[in-house]
């Protein structure tokens, strides 16, 4: 926060003359800003004499999770509010209005959107229900695609091409087709190519030609309950299960906790890594496939089958898209909230807050969908088992995405203004970030110093690190010479080169790679001269942080003589600010952050995160080797932390059959009071280091 209120110090006129001497004068009346629900609503220093445009300025700098409604207040004094309310999705007159036989309509969505609910409504209207053809394009669809669009041409019917991102080898063919599409006009024609996501390759002249639509699926737990449950038939509805009237009773329950399910899974992605590690395209099909066999099942048993529920859900239809462990993990969490036996009672609630629930109200959809007519628009992060700073937390994600999306959208070329041009600005940059990144290591002299060891894995360990971040540093500075270089014209602007020169200028690929780079400036995880074992280490700092932590288990079955696959770790979290001493086994680790909770050192558990602090750093950690026969834990009194090197969370496995992002697995000590589950649905994980 300091740092760009600095930046706005830094330019000096109007409300910006000694901007940050001023906020350090008035620190106690920004506090109330920075503690405000409704900071835009307060009245700081010299707000009077700001623009719109600078009040969301200083939003960004003390409220970064307000950023959207200052620039809200911007666009609706420069361009009205009516540019701050999207219009609503009118495909017949988008239709009627630009439609013709050689004019396709494009849709461009974002995940979890589908207009062909829409399309086959309009379809019918115009009676053209019988004369469409669908293609759903992917591998080895290329030929029925041009088929379908000859099959169109001569009969006058609609082809409709879904998922065109998932051929880019047949785009070309596709334009090369539209371009020399000839229809006769009194046919009715219209070719929707839809896409999933945005591509790259979807050919520019049909983009020129066509009409181009986007529609955005529903936000908010209420839309998406309002979509689920328009979607039932209410015949279906009505009979449920055929067995008995209170097997009826409990499939209306359980369907309407299969919703809310879907609903909240979907909306989790909103909340970033808090909410998924990766984020998961669900689709409708999930949904109706676990209403279908929910249905089957009740019909089939005698009782309840919760276990089998569970898992066809959670393990195949939607468990089938969740490839990440600790994400597996999450979900099965979640559904068991919801397939469970207490559902059935009518004073269970699905929050703290007992906002939501399975409501009872007969055989009819219309209660049922007013029930969820009823339910607030804008639901909190408790609805989803989540702590009140992941508002914060998607809000900030919101403004940075929003913000880095209106930075790349910025002219490449400089000049004008009488301000420093953007090549000017680059060559500035990659001086300065040369002369912070340090020549690489003598790894000849660390080689003498610190041999091959039978006994000291260590030593091995650091030569391999030494040699990686050589990689890295010599990478960092062959790049930024060639960027400097590039801007003058002596070397051709690769790809690559293009890459980095817009990381400078938008601050976010160069910054990434030189924090990494910084590291190894300051020396890494080396042990100091004449020590034979690690002993306090931060374990941030370590390019290959699996290498150190096998080393150690090395060290210790070479002295034990025991087998090292036998071995595990032990993980005592030390208390703060207390000096502590080498320890006999394992070593001391420091440099680990906690991410959707924090660490009580006084109690000495994971607890609930302080207001508006989203980070907690934790005390150094004693990791002790031992035998996993002879483990001491008691699995039910602590929490499996997933230990992580970026916020981001997500990685790819490599070569080493080791996660370029996931580390190992912390167990932290936790209260009776909240068990796996809870700290698991918080989302709850280390970090080795934060954004900034």
């Amino acid at each position: 926060m300091w740092s760009r209120i600095c930046v706005l110090d830094k330019l000096g006129k109007g409300p910006w003359h000694k901007f940050a001497n001023n906020f350090k004068d008035n620190v106690d009346r920004w506090k109330q800003v920075f503690d405000s629900d409704n900071p835009l609503a307060e009245h700081w220093p010299g707000k009077e004499q700001m623009s719109s445009l600078q009040r969301a300025l200083v939003l960004l700098a003390v409220r970064t999770d307000c950023t959207i409604a200052g620039l809200q207040e911007v666009i609706a004094a420069n361009l009205g509010k009516s540019f701050l309310e999207p219009p609503g999705f009118n495909l017949e007159k988008a239709f009627q209005t630009a439609a013709s036989p050689t004019k396709p309509l494009i849709f461009v969505l974002s995940s979890g959107a589908d207009p062909m609910v829409e399309v086959i409504r309009l379809a019918q209207k115009l009676s053209m229900n019988e004369h469409y053809i669908t293609v759903s394009l992917g591998q080895g669809q290329g030929p029925k695609a041009s088929q379908a669009i000859n099959d169109g041409a001569e009969q006058g019917l609609w082809v409709i091409l879904q998922n065109c991102h998932l051929a880019s080898s047949w785009m070309p063919t596709l334009e090369v087709m539209v371009e020399g599409l000839s229809l006769s006009p009194d046919k009715a024609c219209c070719g929707a190519a839809k896409t999933a996501m945005p591509s790259p390759d979807f050919p520019i002249s049909v983009l020129q030609n066509g009409m181009k639509m986007t529609i955005e699926p529903p936000k908010g737990l209420k839309s998406n309950l309002l979509r689920a449950f328009n979607s039932i038939d209410p015949d279906w509805f009505a009979e449920g299960c055929t067995k008995s009237t209170e097997c009826k009773q409990t499939f209306r329950k359980m369907l309407f906790g299969l919703c809310f399910f879907h609903a909240l899974i979907q909306e989790r992605c909103t909340y970033g890594p808090l909410g998924w590690n990766i984020p998961y395209q669900f689709s409708e099909p999930d949904r109706q496939i676990c209403m279908m066999q929910l249905r089957m099942f009740l019909e089939e048993n005698e009782t309840v089958p919760y276990s089998a529920l569970r898992y066809t859900a959670a393990e195949a239809n939607y468990g089938g898209r969740v490839t990440d462990v600790h994400d597996r993990r999450c979900i099965n969490f979640l559904l068991s909230d919801f397939y469970c036996p207490e559902i059935l009672k009518d004073d269970y609630k699905f929050s703290p807050s007992g906002v939501y629930y399975a409501p009872s109200y007969g055989t009819t959809l219309e209660p049922y969908l007013e029930y969820i007519r009823n339910l607030p628009i804008n639901q909190m992060p408790e609805a989803f088992g989540l702590h009140a700073n992941a508002n914060l937390v998607a809000a900030i994600s919101e403004t940075l995405r929003l913000l880095g999306t209106a930075a790349s959208l910025q002219p490449k070329t400089g000049g004008g203004g009488g301000g420093a041009s953007q090549d000017e600005i680059i060559t500035e940059a990659a001086s300065k970030y040369l002369e912070d990144v340090k020549p690489p290591f003598d790894t000849e002299a660390a080689n003498v110093n610190y041999p091959v060891d039978y006994n000291e894995s260590m030593n091995t360990v650091l030569n391999q690190e030494l040699l990686r971040f050589n990689r890295l540093i010599i990478k960092v500075r062959s790049t930024l010479t060639d960027v400097r270089k590039a801007v003058k014209g002596l070397v051709v602007m690769s790809p690559e080169l293009e890459e980095v020169a817009d990381g400078i200028l938008t601050d976010k690929t160069p910054s990434a790679r030189l924090r990494v780079a910084q590291v190894a400036v300051d020396g890494g995880g080396a042990p100091p001269p004449r020590r034979t074992t690690a002993f306090r280490s931060p374990i941030s700092g370590f390019y290959f942080t699996q290498s150190f932590l096998t080393g150690q288990l090395q060290n210790y079955a070479r002295k034990q003589k025991l087998p090292i696959d036998t071995l595990i770790w032990n993980f005592t979290v030390l208390k703060a600010l207390v000096e502590h001493s080498k320890p006999a086994t394992g070593c001391l680790a420091y440099g680990i952050f906690m991410d959707g909770a924090r660490w009580d050192d006084t109690e000495g558990v994971i607890a609930e995160s302080l207001p508006k602090v989203l980070f907690s750093a934790v005390p150094t950690v004693h990791l002790t080797p031992c035998e996993a026969t002879k483990d001491p834990t008691d699995r039910k009194a602590v929490y499996p932390s997933p230990l992580y090197k970026t916020s981001g969370r997500k990685g790819t496995l490599t070569t080493t059959g080791h996660s370029t992002n996931f580390v190992m697995t912390l167990m932290l000590p936790i209260t009776k009071m909240h068990t796996e589950k809870y700290w698991t649905k918080r989302g709850v994980a280390c970090l080795l280091q934060l954004d900034d």
